[in-house]
């Protein structure tokens, strides 16, 4: 893989997650079967933060091996975060976070699916980034990049 001179920091790979609007989330089951959902995510600061339900098999997983995989929808332009996603317990805590979350999921319908108006949503998580992939398609060989935590 070519790898530009300059290193790549974890802001520029943040800048990257923040304007999406769905994330694809990669966990593993009991048994190592892997298991991908999409979800929404938003960015304060530069730590990403998702949320859900306890009783999902998504929350199922992260209880037992909080390693994951978060990436954007886009194969097109490229980002793939391997980490671990902490549980900070319930979102509705988290002010800041439920602000940045009503900030960006604006569209009409969107605040029903937000855990400041769905109290069933009763996780929230945050991305411990430990390793990041990211290139272009338009410009392959030459936008393929890594950053290490």
């Amino acid at each position: 893989m070519a790898q530009p001179e300059e290193p790549l920091c974890w802001e520029s790979v943040a800048d990257r997650l923040r304007p999406a609007r769905n994330y694809w989330l990669a966990t593993s089951g009991a048994d190592g079967a892997p298991h991908t959902v999409s979800v929404w995510g938003a960015l304060v600061g530069h730590d990403l933060y998702t949320y859900g339900e306890r009783n999902t098999v998504k929350a199922r997983n992260l209880a037992r091996d909080p390693r994951a995989v978060v990436h954007l929808e886009s194969a097109e332009d490229v980002v793939i975060v391997h980490g671990r996603l902490e549980d900070l317990g319930r979102p509705q805590d988290a002010g800041p976070v439920l602000r940045a979350f009503a900030a960006k999921y604006h569209e009409p319908g969107d605040s029903k699916y937000l855990p400041s108006t769905d109290p069933s949503f009763d996780a929230l998580y945050r991305l411990r980034p430990a390793r990041a992939q990211l290139w272009s398609l338009v410009d392959y060989a030459g936008s393929q990049r890594r950053w290490t935590g």
